[in-house]
């Protein structure tokens, strides 16, 4: 149930913290993740719509460089030792300000108010249909 939800509630009621959700664009080549396009595989994407549900656990993503994937405002850093969790939000996924949580290295850790930009680790996403809620693929 952890790591194959079959539904958009499985996936965002099993783990703590949860899974963040978005409603994200497919474009050509994956979806669109704020400035970025995350490839995935176009006969994943066939008869999936204009537009799916992506969700992405807080340790699967990662912090890339300035303007590159999801603009993310860093709200509160809860500091735990080894690791750190960033409680943001974000305008760039599907126009509403949506809350993020995302682990980081807790050794060096952003400051409350800046913004990072983040991207999913490769093959660490979930795809979900928008309309069903259904799991997309295995």
């Amino acid at each position: 149930m952890y790591d194959h939800p079959d539904n958009v509630f499985v996936a965002g009621f099993i783990g703590s913290p949860a899974m963040n959700l978005f409603d994200v664009p497919v474009v050509d080549g994956g979806v669109k993740f704020g400035s970025a396009t995350h490839s995935i595989e176009r006969a994943l994407l066939e008869g999936a719509g204009k537009e799916v549900t992506l969700g992405v656990r807080p340790e699967d993503l990662t912090m890339t460089a300035e303007g590159e994937g999801l603009p993310v405002t860093v709200e509160v850093v809860e500091e735990l030792g080894a690791d750190a969790y960033i409680y943001g939000s974000t305008t760039e996924a599907g126009g509403d300000i949506k809350p993020i949580i995302v682990r980081v290295d807790g050794r060096t850790p952003p400051e409350k108010g800046t913004v990072v930009h983040l991207m999913p680790k490769t093959g660490h996403v979930h795809l979900f249909n928008s309309e069903t809620g259904l799991r997309i693929g295995d």
